[in-house]
């Protein structure tokens, strides 16, 4: 191996939500068809979301997610390409920065770098050659009646057929933030683990005691340098200094601040910016039901009432 490529023999496996990036990408790609569709479509897709709440019944997750997908394959190409070109855009406002200096790292070392995500294939591929991957390994387009996701076991399985395929006995790093890729972490020489430290020491415990040599990153506490952090029309801006912040709110007056350990809290002009928690780079954004709040709040009384102060 030569100084020119250190990491040439070295394959890394990246999940995506809440690793490289660190927003829910399923529920941004649902939130931008659902933005970008006509009535019709809209009525469809809002009653195939309605049985989510049947719980197990309706297949959980993996049965939303079938459902919304063969939606999605009925509608029409050029919808479907405007869909998933916004969903990467918007997917890129959180992409993790440590996660991705690691894989540039390795890519610039000679590695090779395959996203591997429970995710649709219908634009995590398409996100993949954006980021620059070699490959992808993604829950198919139709996922089968069983619900089998690309998750746990299933996907250890995929990236060591993915390894078997491409031969030779490379060096696997595994770039994750949960424990749902313990069985992918079983096969790593060295994992990044982005994620709290209560989560991270987790990990760590159920790894034991044959686990590889692993690496932590903290998407929710303070950094050194770091700067305040807001959340503004469904989308985080920062770091920013005091004046910054000032400058942001008073023109979004519905904004949230980050407070650590993955709050946000509503803060208006004049308000006082403690006990905000300083950052160099995005934390983790509010949980989708926070955001949720935030969004039909800002609605019910800006646009519908009027009311901008």
């Amino acid at each position: 191996m030569s100084d020119a490529a250190p990491f040439a023999n070295t394959v890394v496996f990246c999940d995506l939500d809440g690793t490289l990036v660190l927003d829910n990408s399923f529920h941004i790609f649902l939130a931008v068809a659902w933005s970008y569709a006509s009535a019709k479509p809209r009525v469809a897709l809002a009653l195939l979301l309605g049985k989510r709440a049947l719980g197990r019944w309706s297949g959980g997750h993996a049965g939303l997610k079938r459902r919304a997908l063969d939606w999605f394959a009925k509608q029409p190409d050029t919808w479907k390409d405007a869909v998933v070109a916004n969903t990467i855009t918007r997917l890129q406002t959180t992409v993790s920065m440590p996660i991705r200096a690691v894989m540039q790292t390795y890519a610039d070392g000679g590695g090779a770098i395959v996203l591997a995500t429970a995710a649709p294939e219908v634009y995590a591929a398409a996100f993949a050659e954006k980021m620059h991957a070699a490959d992808c390994l993604a829950t198919g387009s139709a996922v089968d009646p069983q619900g089998r996701e690309l998750l746990g076991a299933r996907k250890a399985e995929a990236c060591q057929t993915w390894l078997v395929r491409h031969g030779g006995t490379p060096r696997v790093v595994v770039l994750t933030d949960h424990p749902d890729d313990l069985p992918l972490l079983r096969l790593a020489d060295k994992a990044v683990i982005q994620a709290s430290p209560a989560a991270f020491a987790d990990i760590c415990a159920r790894l034991y005691p044959t686990r590889p040599v692993l690496q932590h990153i903290d998407p929710l506490g303070a950094q050194p340098g770091g700067g305040y952090w807001l959340w503004f029309d469904d989308r985080p801006n920062g770091p920013l200094d005091a004046w910054e912040v000032r400058t942001v709110l008073s023109k979004h007056r519905y904004a949230q601040i980050y407070c650590g350990a993955g709050q946000w809290r509503p803060i208006g002009p004049g308000q006082l910016l403690d006990p905000a928690v300083l950052r160099r780079d995005c934390p983790r954004p509010p949980r989708a039901r926070r955001r949720l709040m935030i969004h039909l709040h800002r609605r019910i009384k800006r646009d519908w009432l009027g009311v901008f102060h």
